[in-house]
């Protein structure tokens, strides 16, 4: 990715400065300066998004009461928020060439016992989900060690205009495609975002993309039949094909046995093929992958997927493609541990636009942290191109001596 003039900025204060001072013009004022500052330094330092542990974070010498009040009077301004988004994402959407991944993925933010939050969606019903919607975009190049959070969007079924979540989805995406110009590639998260709202949105898209296919409710056209993705993809043969090792984590019990002490590597022949195919209810033209795995104690899967990306008939291209998707869980699932230190369910605010600023300001914490090193991705990846290492079950054999624990 490429980097500003101001690659590690020594703290956050200095982080947004150089936000402000690039993209932000002056729009806040020097209230908004100082509270924008002020917010980021004390989300960072405490890991919460409650107002008076932020203000004890600051350790001002006035009154705790009087930093509380401050802090919540500024977060009430709908302009300071879309000025401070908007100059976040213009920062990330910098970082963005053609090939970066734009990895969209969405998670529920729950209020199950709160009633009077602005446009809070859900029954009073026990199990009924009662809460926010909140739809991420996570920019990464392939194989760097590092992922930024670009952009944030919360809604619920109670705002004004709600359709359904794959529309609030579809405009999370295209705000961040206006700041990119339209760079990148828009990875669709298969772990958060379900089957109707992936098939929504491979139909109204009209950007570049990568999917998998296997839930997608939409027929394909292949010399002139019509199949579902994962009918095609179990015809069609493949061309390029290599070893790969998935990491299979086991979870274990309290206190753990034997049968649950280690995780597994299992050693997976990958391989695939990539044939030109149309959606039959838009005609668009797109890349249907058959990618299969085999394993000799599961044996044999296929998995469709769908994407824009062409020139696809090298093994260099299409491996390399397959391995960017295959380790796009990597950041997701980094980036879903690393956002539970913060605690976002921990919001003690009742308007829908406080919540939106609260959200912005600890995605650019972490978009901080990532710039300087703070944090990163885990060095060890779900899939491999070597054997894992460590204490672990293996499914193939290694002669003994060679783990490193």
């Amino acid at each position: 990715m490429e980097n500003q003039s101001d690659p590690n900025p020594e703290t956050i204060r200095d982080f947004f400065d150089c936000i402000h001072k690039d993209y932000m013009d002056g729009s806040v004022g020097k209230v908004g300066y100082k509270f924008l500052a002020d917010m980021l330094d004390g989300i960072q330092k405490t890991r919460s998004v409650n107002l008076t542990t932020i203000a004890r974070g600051l350790s001002e010498s006035i009154r705790l009461h009087a930093t509380h009040k401050r802090l919540s009077r500024n977060l009430d301004d709908e302009e300071i928020l879309s000025a401070f988004s908007s100059a976040v994402l213009s920062r990330g959407a910098s970082h963005v060439k053609s090939d970066t991944r734009l990895i969209v993925t969405m998670h529920e933010l729950n209020k199950k016992y709160a009633s009077k939050i602005e446009y809070l969606s859900g029954s009073k019903e026990e199990h009924q989900f009662s809460g926010f919607k909140v739809c991420e975009i996570l920019a990464s190049d392939y194989q760097s060690d590092v992922y930024y959070p670009i952009f944030t969007r919360v809604w619920s079924d109670q705002v004004p205009d709600y359709e359904d979540d794959a529309k609030e989805v579809l405009k999370t995406i295209k705000i961040v495609l206006k700041h990119t110009n339209n760079k990148g590639i828009c990875y669709l998260d298969d772990l958060s975002l379900s089957p109707e709202v992936t098939t929504q949105i491979i139909l109204e898209s009209d950007f570049d993309f990568i999917s998998l296919a296997n839930n997608v409710n939409s027929k394909i056209e292949y010399e002139s039949h019509q199949y579902s993705a994962s009918d095609l993809a179990e015809k069609l043969d493949t061309r390029f094909g290599k070893m790969m090792y998935k990491l299979i984590p086991r979870i274990q019990s309290n206190p753990p046995s034997e049968s649950n002490l280690y995780s597994v590597d299992m050693d997976l022949f990958v391989h695939a093929g990539a044939f030109k195919v149309n959606l039959k209810e838009t005609g668009r033209k797109l890349q249907l992958i058959t990618l299969k795995t085999k394993n000799r104690f599961v044996g044999e899967l296929s998995i469709p997927v769908l994407t824009t990306v062409n020139n696809l008939k090298s093994r260099k291209n299409l491996m390399g493609l397959v391995e960017s998707l295959m380790s796009k869980n990597d950041v997701v699932l980094t980036h879903r541990h690393y956002k539970n230190e913060f605690d976002l369910s921990g919001f003690r605010v009742l308007k829908f636009s406080r919540l939106n600023l609260l959200v912005t300001l600890v995605q650019t914490v972490m978009f901080y942290e990532m710039l300087v090193g703070i944090n990163s991705l885990k060095e060890i990846s779900l899939f491999s191109t070597t054997p894992h290492e460590g204490n672990l079950q293996r499914t193939y054999y290694r002669p003994e001596g060679t783990d490193k624990t």
